[in-house]
């Protein structure tokens, strides 16, 4: 699984177990509707970390917390590291 597929996966289980819709979630973030398709739909490659932290924010949750999932196992997460 892709890193953005886990925070999607990971985000729509907290706002299940949070009882929140997507639309208090955009809401409450101040994510634009559009903006939250693009997470969701994963339009978007890369979720920003910023978002992240207005999604923990939320959810009264600390960011270890939003990673502590084991979906986020290094080494079950398929990703490219990018040569600086």
């Amino acid at each position: 699984m892709n890193l953005n597929k886990a925070i999607v996966y990971r985000l729509l289980k907290l706002l299940s177990e949070k009882v929140m819709t997507i639309y208090r979630y955009e809401k409450e973030s101040g994510i634009s509707h559009s903006a939250s398709n693009y997470i969701f739909n994963e339009t978007n490659k890369d979720v920003k970390f910023s978002t992240i932290v207005k999604v923990c924010y939320i959810l009264r949750i600390s960011l270890e917390e939003f990673f502590s999932d084991s979906i986020f196992d290094i080494n079950k997460l398929d990703f490219e590291l990018v040569k600086l």
